[in-house]
């Protein structure tokens, strides 16, 4: 367990590592997981063995310069961009969260796309559904869709290739994007099966649809035949970024859900 002497410690190693003063002030905001530090100003009267204002804090007056990380458990160092402190602590705090969601290949790979734990595009996907509300007419979004375009839309996301080169294999892009949207394949797959779906995004193999139901399943529509990718979003994203394989879809994969 790292307590607060040590932490300070530790982010004062690290900025002076990272060319500081050895005698520049460091700022520590402590939280559940950890600390956020961060360079005071020359000036800044302010000091970190104040106590905390109430309420949430206010970002460091200083911009352009990286917070760090101490993790509380570890006392892992890792740097992050120039946020107000509390939002550095609530994005820790649920990357915290996510190293249990997805496996660690998987989570590099998301978080090089643009992915972080909490990531939240609402105002994008509302534009984008209107945008294109003449093509989805008919298409229902369901919570389960527009949760996971929320949360992932706009991405690209690499495959590992079939000799294990991360980005040698089919990306996945992610609904919304700026480009055409096609569902026709999503129209056929919902006449076929009396099965509602919703347009997730596309894979480039074939080219081919990615869409899901309302129970979260996702299901991609090849060219060769329609392929049953998972039964979640979340292992529908790691079976993408690994390659699969993906089945035929069967009938009994389309049943209801308890």
């Amino acid at each position: 367990m790292i307590g607060r002497d040590e932490a300070l410690a530790l982010a004062r190693d690290w900025a002076t590592t990272h060319g500081a003063d050895p005698a520049a002030e460091i700022g520590l905001y402590e939280f559940d997981q950890g600390y956020v530090a961060w360079l005071v100003p020359t000036g800044d009267t302010g000091s970190h063995d104040r106590a905390e204002p109430a309420g949430p804090p206010a970002p460091p007056a200083t911009s352009g310069s990286a917070r760090i990380v101490v993790d509380r458990q570890s006392g892992v160092v890792s740097q992050w961009p120039p946020l107000p402190v509390a939002t550095v602590a609530a994005r820790y705090a649920a990357e915290r969260s996510a190293d249990h969601r997805f496996p660690p290949d998987v989570h590099h790979v998301l978080t090089a796309a643009g992915w972080f734990a909490g990531r939240d595009v609402t105002a994008m996907v509302d534009q984008w559904a209107t945008r294109w509300a003449g093509e989805l007419d008919g298409l229902v979004m369901s919570p389960a869709a527009r949760a996971a375009l929320v949360e992932f839309g706009g991405l690209t996301v690499p495959q590992f290739g079939s000799d294990g080169t991360a980005d040698a294999g089919f990306p996945t892009f992610l609904h919304p994007v700026r480009s055409g949207l096609v569902t026709e394949e999503a129209r056929v797959f919902v006449d076929e099966y009396d099965h509602p779906v919703f347009p997730l995004g596309g894979n480039s193999d074939g080219p081919s649809e990615l869409v899901v139901d309302a129970a979260g399943r996702v299901f991609l529509l090849h060219w060769a035949g329609y392929q049953f990718v998972a039964g979640s979003v979340d292992t529908a994203l790691t079976r993408l970024i690994r390659g699969g394989p993906f089945p035929p879809l069967r009938p009994d994969q389309l049943s209801p859900q308890d």
